[in-house]
């Protein structure tokens, strides 16, 4: 693997989420082992997760058990009330152990509720960094008065978000904030479950809500932003940019997200398909030129409408 190549690999995280069984397609210990082994082979060594995806930290440790080279970022969830130091400390051991590491690389909070004070939460994980338990903390789907709020408590380095060329809230005010503070976005999402691909290309009716949690997530995304025929004009300009590059509707969505302002490692959903992974690392091999970016940026714009905050109506 040359320079190059290594520097593509690093400009993007596996998700981790399709390893819940439960929302997903059942993968055995096995397929699970030879995928990460895929995306080892291609240079990609940080993986996302987080303690509400079910089996997926104890598979991550099974597979990646001993890599030190490799990153585990996870997540502890907090729904309802201020969590207590026991249901942190709680939290934490837990990850510890299926990771079977002895610090977390990072882990990033997600505060469902935000009138509820946070304080004191932050101030738990402060004294798990302060002993080497946790080495980066970071946030995910917290909006523009949440961020700002928890950057007096604590050293936010990274904030996940949703971002697409569908779903573009988080240029509403988060982005320059993230800016401002230097904190990368990392967006999850980047080809709204799929739907941004070839694949989806002409067809009139999206796929049933019970397919899977593309079809649930993601069709309500799309609902709430501008409905299906808006996605199918969408795709038709993506393919029409990537005539012009030879590249797939999917890696035109890619390299587009990484052009934008602020956008640090990308998430994308693991997958068995060792050609889809191939073509999305192949996604920044050529920058798109920049009024391609603008043309796709604008048509997007005429398109979809952006309903407030990031991360808005998923609260309700």
């Amino acid at each position: 693997m040359n320079i190059e190549q290594e520097k593509i690999a690093d400009c993007f995280m596996v998700g981790c989420w399709q390893l819940d069984d439960r929302s997903w397609k059942a993968l055995s210990e096995l397929d699970v082992e030879r995928t990460i082994d895929t995306y080892l082979a291609w240079g990609i060594k940080r993986f996302d997760t987080a303690d509400i995806y079910g089996r997926s930290e104890k598979l991550l440790g099974k597979c990646l058990k001993g890599r030190s080279d490799c990153e585990i970022w996870t997540k502890a969830v907090f729904f309802g009330a201020v969590p207590t130091l026991q249901q942190i400390q709680y939290k934490i051991d837990s990850s510890l152990r299926n990771l079977q590491r002895d610090h977390l690389d990072c882990v990033q909070i997600h505060w469902h509720d935000p009138s509820l004070d946070f304080a004191s939460t932050f101030e738990i994980f402060n004294q798990y960094l302060a002993k080497g338990k946790i080495s980066q903390l970071g946030v995910t789907n917290f909006n523009t008065t949440m961020l700002k709020r928890a950057l007096e408590y604590a050293p936010i380095k990274t904030h996940q978000v949703q971002y697409n060329l569908i779903d573009r809230r988080v240029e509403t005010s988060i982005q320059a904030l993230c800016l401002q503070h230097k904190i990368p976005l990392i967006p999850y999402g980047s080809l709204a479950g799929g739907f941004l691909s070839n694949k989806f290309l002409g067809v009139k009716i999206p796929p049933a809500e019970g397919e899977h949690c593309r079809g649930f997530y993601y069709n309500h995304m799309i609902a709430k932003h501008g409905g299906w025929s808006a996605v199918q004009e969408l795709l038709q300009t993506m393919a029409e940019v990537g005539q012009k590059y030879e590249m797939t509707i999917a890696q035109v969505a890619l390299n587009w997200l990484k052009q934008q302002p602020g956008v640090g490692t990308i998430i994308l959903g693991l997958t068995e398909n060792r050609q889809q992974i191939k073509t999305d690392l192949e996604a920044l091999q050529k920058p798109l030129e920049r009024l391609d970016i603008q043309k796709l940026s604008q048509r997007s714009q005429a398109l979809f409408q952006q309903v407030g905050d990031v991360y808005s109506y998923e609260r309700h």
